[in-house]
C-alpha cells in the first residue's frame, strides 16, 4: 500500500493503525464528492463528508461532524446539541485549513488535533465500506465505518436532517 501519497497529518497514523483500509490516488480535479463519483463510478451513498463546523458562542471552538454524501448535516439543531454551543457556523476554508492542517476539498476526520472532537452520524455505521478524503484532492480512504470510528475516537449521534 503507497503511504506516500496521503497527507502528512494522516500518514503517521495510517502506518501504524490502519487494519483494513485502501488509498485510491485521484485526479484533483475529482475530489469533489460528486465528481469523484460520477468519475470513478461509486455510490455517493458510500462517501462520508467530513465538515467542520465552528462554534461561535459562548466560546469559539470547532468540532468534525461526519455524514454520508447524499445526506445533509443538521447543523442549527443537531450539530449545535452535540457541542452544546448557541451559535454555530460552516468553518471558512481558510479556517478549515488552518484547523485541520489538510487541503479544503480533501479534509479528512483523521490525522485531526485532539482537541477537535468528531461526531459521526450513525447512518455512517449502516454501510459495509465508505470513503473519506484523504487530506487533500488526490488521495481517498476507504474503510469500514467501525474502522473509522475506532481510528477517530469519534462519538456516534444521529445528525442528519430529517
Amino acid at each position: 500500500m503507497n503511504f506516500d501519497i496521503l497527507h502528512e497529518t494522516i500518514k503517521p497514523l495510517l502506518e501504524k493503525e490502519a487494519e483494513e483500509i485502501e488509498i485510491f490516488e485521484c485526479n484533483s480535479e475529482f475530489s469533489d464528492t460528486e465528481s469523484f463519483c460520477n468519475k470513478y463510478n461509486f455510490l455517493l451513498e458510500d462517501s462520508c463528508n467530513a465538515i467542520l463546523i465552528k462554534s461561535k458562542k459562548p466560546e469559539v471552538f470547532y468540532s468534525m461532524f461526519c455524514v454520508l454524501g447524499h445526506q445533509r448535516l443538521d447543523v442549527n439543531k443537531k450539530a449545535k446539541d452535540a457541542m452544546n454551543t448557541r451559535r454555530v457556523s460552516f468553518a471558512s476554508k481558510d479556517e478549515a485549513e488552518e484547523v485541520t492542517k489538510q487541503v479544503y476539498g480533501g479534509i479528512s476526520p483523521l490525522g485531526l488535533d485532539k482537541d477537535i472532537h468528531i461526531y459521526i452520524d450513525e447512518n455512517v455505521m449502516k454501510r459495509e465500506k465508505i470513503f473519506i478524503g484523504g487530506g487533500n484532492r488526490t488521495t481517498k480512504i476507504f474503510l469500514t465505518p467501525s474502522e473509522l470510528l475506532r481510528l477517530t475516537n469519534g462519538s456516534l449521534l444521529d445528525l442528519a436532517q430529517s
